[in-house]
């Protein structure tokens, strides 16, 4: 079979200026999903509609590692730009056959580049179904080792690993792993040390598992069991015949369905000493790990709004700590003007892991607040909601004179970036309702 797995292939480009010649490397045809794609069609079109799929040319992923806008001007917020130029360890999975070959050869890989120039398949069946071995290992000071070259061992025989002893395949040798159904497969990039763990849901769900509080592995939860009985692949002159099977369309927190399932909500309304009191109480009830999880840039947040039956906003009189942060969004600091998405100052919570870095010459220094955890320095709060873990909140009002009864909306969106993050860089909002609860509260009850 190596004559199907050759490492890599060189594509010569002649440059008509002098004699140049640049070689230029292209990662091999036969690791392209869509040679796997020939056979395994639905499995195919299932990934390349997921995230998983479209890595490779996500915008938002490109912009914020190259400090760029959406229109490919610099603007300086983003890893390499806040790195001095630095590579970094992105590629890793971004990018993770490419990583482990350059390494391989004492290189590292600019994700820019890559993604660019597409010089790997990003986040394949290739790689995935080639994996051997996973080693998720803490050194002595309790830290994750979490480089891609010390948590995967690959296989480069041509030999393709899955859940099944009976597969067959006419292009490929297959093999029973235990491991592709294992979280520990998930983990070699659903885990990222760094200073801090800033990307944590391999080990919270671990934690969770543990501890009984879910009982689901990530393959589990995350592809989903299909209806029916279906084909692995379609080959002519091949006994395949249909099985219960999963699903490769990797969903999760840009799922809409999925978002709604994770968390609860509960609102109790009370008067006391004259004031109203409204108890939230928010818990995550369907992730194994916390939410929100991935990259702490992501946020939910738990917005209240309460007027009487005018539509009168009522004025908040709680604590400071009930009032949403500038990471929710403060509008155009120039203008001061503020669109209906910036809700900092009002009544509200923010469920996140927020870091901030050390002072950055280049922003006058100062510290910036709410990064990415290649810059995270310290922690400013850390509220992710942990599996099976309420999360109580209370938010006091003044009454009105005169009024019988209180209409009460509470409602928890999640945002791919904070709110700031977003303006600042270009991006249209990413936010999507998780829950919305409508209440009347009539006070001579």
């Amino acid at each position: 079979m190596k004559k199907y797995y050759k490492n890599w292939i060189l594509l010569i480009l002649i440059v008509i200026t002098g004699q140049s010649v640049i070689a230029i490397a292209a990662p091999d045809p036969l690791k392209d999903p869509k040679y796997c794609g020939s056979c395994h069609q639905r499995i195919y079109k299932e990934w390349s509609g997921s995230l998983m799929g479209k890595d490779l040319n996500n915008s938002i992923v490109y912009q914020f590692y190259t400090g760029t806008n959406p229109a490919g001007k610099k603007d300086g917020l983003g890893f390499q730009p806040l790195m001095h130029g630095k590579n970094g360890d992105c590629a890793d999975c971004h990018v993770p056959e490419l990583a482990l070959e350059k390494h391989a050869k004492g290189e590292e890989v600019d994700l820019g580049i890559a993604m660019k120039q597409k010089l790997d398949h990003g986040i394949s069946c290739n790689f995935c179904h080639s994996i051997a071995d996973v080693h998720i290992n803490k050194d002595k000071n309790g830290r994750y080792n979490t480089r891609i070259f010390e948590t995967v061992t690959m296989d480069h025989s041509g030999v393709k690993y899955g859940p099944r002893a009976d597969a067959k395949s006419l292009a490929h040798p297959t093999m029973k792993s235990d491991l592709i159904r294992d979280s520990k497969l998930c983990g070699t990039c659903h885990l990222n040390q760094e200073k801090f763990l800033s990307i944590s849901q391999y080990d919270d769900w671990k934690k969770a598992y543990t501890s009984g509080k879910t009982n689901q592995t990530c393959q589990q939860c995350h592809m989903p069991i299909l209806p029916g009985r279906h084909k692995l692949a379609t080959v002519t002159g091949l006994n395949n015949p249909k099985r219960i099977t999963r699903a490769h369309t990797f969903v999760g927190a840009h799922d809409t369905e999925m978002l709604k399932k994770a968390l609860t909500l509960e609102v109790k309304p009370e008067v006391k000493n004259g004031k109203l009191i409204v108890n939230t109480t928010v818990e995550n009830v369907g992730a194994g790990h916390k939410v929100p999880g991935s990259g702490p840039i992501r946020n939910v947040i738990l917005k209240i709004e309460v007027t009487d039956v005018d539509g009168k906003i009522l004025n908040y009189i709680g604590d400071k700590r009930g009032l949403l942060p500038p990471l929710a969004g403060f509008g155009n600091p120039k203008t001061k003007k503020r669109g209906p998405n910036d809700w900092a100052g009002k009544p509200g919570k923010m469920y996140a892991k927020v870091y901030k870095s050390k002072p950055i010459a280049k922003m006058g220094n100062r510290s910036m607040v709410g990064v990415g955890g290649f810059l995270a320095d310290a922690v400013v709060f850390d509220t992710a909601l942990k599996p099976r873990e309420p999360d109580h909140a209370k938010f006091v009002y003044a009454l009105p004179k005169n009024t019988k009864s209180i209409k009460i909306k509470a409602r928890i969106v999640y945002r791919d970036a904070f709110k700031p993050l977003s303006d600042k860089k270009g991006w249209k909002l990413a936010q999507r309702e998780m829950i919305t609860v409508n209440k009347i509260f009539n006070l001579k009850e």
